[in-house]
């Protein structure tokens, strides 16, 4: 593992060792639920077409 000079924390060890990095963790958290919410709101709005146009 590769141990980021001064912090003492190895990276890819966890949310912490990412924070010690200075990664911006909390962007990347926000776009992945926004994605899964966009998605998941697609998808309802596909079957629900799809419903209507079967009947």
């Amino acid at each position: 593992m590769y141990k980021v000079p001064g912090s003492g924390v190895a990276v890819g060890t966890g949310l912490g060792s990412l924070a010690a990095t200075g990664a911006g963790v909390t962007w990347w958290v926000v776009a992945g639920v926004v994605l899964l919410v966009s998605g998941l709101f697609l998808t309802h709005s596909v079957r629900r077409r799809r419903a209507i146009a079967d009947e």
